[in-house]
């Protein structure tokens, strides 16, 4: 069951909506609930300043609280109290139990009752209200507001607030979207161009190039791109050289095996048994020789598809055992090959197996990979090998300050390679004559062991033959001595 794409665009989208959405949100919260509280303070502070005005007034016209009221001192005071829209009532007091209501707006509930000075509420007419009764010097003022007048006038202030900002946030939700998917269009633009591309096609890609978020991500595809190109390639190579080396020693081979046939069939085995006998003697010989090839091209292949997580490592002690297994090895097939030869192999070791300075030492290769590699450049030194001296293999712990490295040396007496040749040497299926016997890929399998272990093979002519040297550098624990 494949799993649900998730849209680069939309979470880029969504993340900053819901970042815009929480802090607007936030700051909105707080300043309507600021707002609110402001709003019912002034208000409270317009019925206290209606109070305190309507106060004044009526000391003017009435200074003498004791004193009955005129007919026009009473009509004044009416017109004015209502002018502030405020609902009033004005009283004279009497007493502490006699209030004495001489005026009151035609809004205004009986507040003649609320004795108690200061902000309260009361209810009249199934409505509550806001009050603010002002006692001094004998006159008493009384303001109020009803609660749903007032609520309704606060809300309708936030409301005419409300709307601008959600416009505005719906419109900062659009610009993010648009803004999002305009950003990511060099994303398309590279998909676009990657899906239009031919299988075989080796340019580099363009698209985000000029993009700084986007060109690592183009260098790094380009440089896939052309690793892959340049693998095929080399795959190509591959597999028209191994077809032609192989397609050589199966033509033998079957050429070999039509004449030991004829001369089977025409009864030539009586009177010429030696023809036969040769036919299959050489087919004999390509069989081997189609062996060896085949043994060669599946450790180049193990060689080259060899990962990180495959590679082992070989301790001090395995890579002396591995050089002593491919001496003996290469000694014991070149004895077979050339019997009665003389001494074709002398070896050497620099320290010895059994010192102490082998013990910290750690190679990034496994210890038959190691093998493989040191015994091809035996076989090789020892199928070129011409004079009587024998081919001189050397093992060697090389130190340099704190860096130490393994050392393999073989040289032999040889026809030599020129330097255009020792360039060619490593390649695959490369031999010196066309009609040699080999397979031209131990030298490569030699290179690519050296490469994985971070090291070089070095090939030098000394004028007596060819000297081929692996370098490998090795770790070498701090706890041991140097």
């Amino acid at each position: 069951m494949s799993r649900a794409r998730s849209s680069l665009r939309s979470r880029l989208m969504w993340g900053l909506s819901l970042t815009t959405c929480l802090l607007w949100g936030s700051v909105a919260a707080w300043q309507f609930t600021s707002m609110q509280r402001e709003l019912r303070a002034m208000l409270d502070d317009r019925l206290i300043a209606s109070a305190k005005m309507v106060a004044d007034i009526v000391q003017q016209i009435h200074p003498d609280p004791q004193a009955p009221i005129t007919p026009a001192a009473s009509n004044a005071l009416h017109s004015l109290i209502a002018r502030d829209g405020v609902a009033c009532e004005v009283s004279l007091v009497r007493s502490e139990v006699e209030v004495l209501p001489i005026a009151r707006t035609g809004d205004s509930p009986d507040l003649s009752d609320h004795q108690a000075s200061g902000f309260g509420q009361t209810v009249k007419g199934g409505k509550l209200w806001r009050t603010y009764v002002l006692q001094d010097n004998g006159i008493r003022v009384a303001t109020a507001d009803r609660e749903d007048v007032r609520e309704h006038l606060v809300q309708s202030i936030l409301r005419t607030l409300v709307w601008p900002f959600v416009l505005t946030l719906a419109g900062i939700l659009w610009l993010t979207w648009w803004i999002c998917t305009y950003s990511l269009r060099p994303l398309e633009l590279l998909r676009k161009e990657l899906s239009e591309r031919p299988p075989q096609d080796p340019t580099p890609v363009t698209s985000g190039e000029d993009i700084a978020e986007l060109s690592p991500l183009v260098h790094s595809l380009n440089a896939l791109l052309s690793r892959i190109n340049a693998s095929m390639e080399r795959e190509r190579r591959w597999t028209a050289n191994a077809a032609h080396e192989l397609r050589t020693p199966l033509t033998a081979i079957k050429t070999h095996v039509q004449v030991a046939q004829l001369a089977l069939g025409n009864g030539l085995q009586a009177t010429r048994p030696e023809i036969a006998e040769d036919a299959l003697r050489q087919a004999d010989t390509g069989i081997l020789q189609l062996q060896a090839t085949l043994e060669q091209l599946l450790q180049l292949a193990r060689v080259e598809n060899a990962n990180s997580d495959e590679r082992l490592h070989s301790d001090g002690q395995a890579i002396a055992g591995a050089f002593h297994q491919a001496c003996e090895q290469s000694q014991r097939r070149a004895r077979a090959e050339r019997p009665g030869a003389p001494a074709l192999l002398h070896t050497g070791m620099e320290p010895n197996a059994e010192d102490a300075q082998w013990q910290p030492v750690r190679l990034s290769v496994a210890p038959a990979l190691l093998v493989c590699a040191i015994t091809n450049l035996l076989d090789n030194a020892l199928l070129h090998q011409t004079a009587e001296h024998p081919v001189r293999a050397t093992l060697d712990l090389v130190r340099h300050g704190e860096r130490a490295a393994v050392q393999v040396r073989v040289s032999d007496h040889g026809p030599g390679l020129s330097a255009a040749e020792m360039e060619l040497a490593t390649q695959r299926f490369w031999r010196k004559h066309a009609g040699s016997s080999g397979s031209g890929l131990g030298l490569t399998i030699v290179r690519h062991i050296a490469e994985s272990a971070g090291g070089e093979l070095v090939l030098e002519s000394t004028g007596e033959g060819l000297t081929a040297m692996l370098h490998m550098p090795v770790s070498v624990a701090s706890s041991h001595p140097s």
